[in-house]
């Protein structure tokens, strides 16, 4: 069965409440039989997997801005739910679906098929939740002009670890990695951020040592290495709780030698450790965060954080100037002032150029580009 989510009366109190939508299985390459009703939106979201309970979380954070524009006095875009399997192509099942005017990818998404989609279509695609390597190559994907990225990259995370390790002074580090693609492009991406502070990445190699958490005699080398050369600091690029964060963990390193982390420092050592926090804010965080904790019961974290700016994002589109929405997102400015939402729906339908004031980034975003966003250093 599909059904879009019904319009309410301005102020009427019952927008979004329990995010009542559209509930729309995409696993099979066809849908029911009876035609789907057209939405504004459509959120596509995991049906399996690990992925599968981020869910909730984009729900209710975007749910939270719906109710906060129909408080503005704006009647919120109809929305329907989709399913797929994670890394699934969209193309076959959403050919059978009711269009719609904005698509939003569910977290990870496949970005050579939602650009095909995007540029085929000609339909604007937000991506709330999608942060790995994939965003590196996308301006040059077909379709990228289409596809709007909301929340930082994982990059903006280690610039902001070689920011904190110069501004204490640290103009000379030795840096580990896994031997992951993905470890790889963010080691390269931390040498060239701290090289651009005049700082100097030393070493057997002068560059990244890759190192393999198993291997007891690359581990044995690695603290010879450090030993050696005594750096203030050692980067370990890795993810937490891998076998070469354990590893490096449970080592012995010279006094002196700080461990930095690009993720929260969480467990004590005998060590100083710098870590950086992923839970990305923008200038909106603090409204949004007291707002959703009463809402919802519970602190709100990065997955909450990006449905609720994707529930601007949708707000905002769906606003006449001029007698025409604005699904194309032509309206937005990145240079523009950021805005609090009743403000910025405001001037929307006044036919300005306009930039909410997003929760889990700066929102200073543009197609194929991710924003920026403050991130707090974690230190133990």
């Amino acid at each position: 069965m599909t059904t879009a989510e019904p319009r309410h009366p301005i102020g009427s109190g019952r927008v979004v409440t329990g995010l009542v939508i559209a509930a729309v299985l995409l696993g099979s390459q066809t849908l029911a039989a009876s035609a789907p009703l057209r939405s504004d939106v459509r959120l596509l979201l995991p049906s399996e997997g690990l992925l599968a309970g981020l869910g909730d979380g984009l729900r209710r954070g975007y749910g939270l801005a719906m109710e906060q524009s129909a408080i503005c006095g704006v009647t919120p875009p109809t929305l329907q739910l989709g399913w797929l399997p994670p890394g699934a192509d969209p193309a076959a099942p959403l050919r059978a679906a009711s269009r719609s005017a904005l698509l939003v990818a569910p977290p990870a998404a496949p970005l050579e098929a939602y650009g095909r989609l995007a540029d085929q279509q000609r339909i604007t695609v937000l991506l709330p939740l999608q942060r790995g390597r994939s965003l590196e190559g996308l301006p040059q994907l077909r379709g990228s002009d289409r596809l709007w990225p909301l929340v930082p990259g994982r990059s903006l995370e280690v610039d902001r670890l070689a920011q904190a390790l110069l501004s204490e002074g640290i103009k000379r580090v030795m840096v580990v990695r896994d031997r992951t693609a993905e470890s790889q492009a963010l080691s390269e991406r931390f040498e060239a951020s701290y090289a651009n502070g005049n700082g100097q990445v030393i070493g057997p190699t002068a560059a990244p040592l890759a190192v393999d958490g198993t291997d007891r005699a690359a581990l044995r080398q690695l603290v010879g290495d450090v030993d050696w050369y005594r750096p203030p600091a050692l980067v370990v690029i890795t993810n937490p709780g891998s076998r070469l964060g354990q590893a490096i963990q449970t080592a012995t390193w010279p006094e002196t030698t700080l461990l930095a982390w690009p993720f929260p420092v969480t467990a004590a050592m005998d060590q100083r450790q710098i870590g950086v926090d992923p839970l990305s804010r923008g200038p909106g965080w603090s409204a949004f965060a007291r707002s959703f904790e009463r809402r919802w019961g519970y602190a709100p974290g990065p997955v909450e954080s990006a449905g609720y700016d994707t529930g601007l994002m949708a707000a905002l589109a769906s606003v006449q100037a001029q007698g025409q929405p604005g699904w194309d997102l032509a309206w937005f400015s990145a240079n523009a002032k950021p805005q609090p939402l009743c403000r910025a729906l405001k001037l929307r339908a006044q036919g300005q150029a306009v930039r909410p004031m997003g929760a889990s980034s700066r929102l200073d975003l543009s197609p194929g580009v991710p924003p920026t966003a403050n991130l707090q250093l974690s230190r133990r």
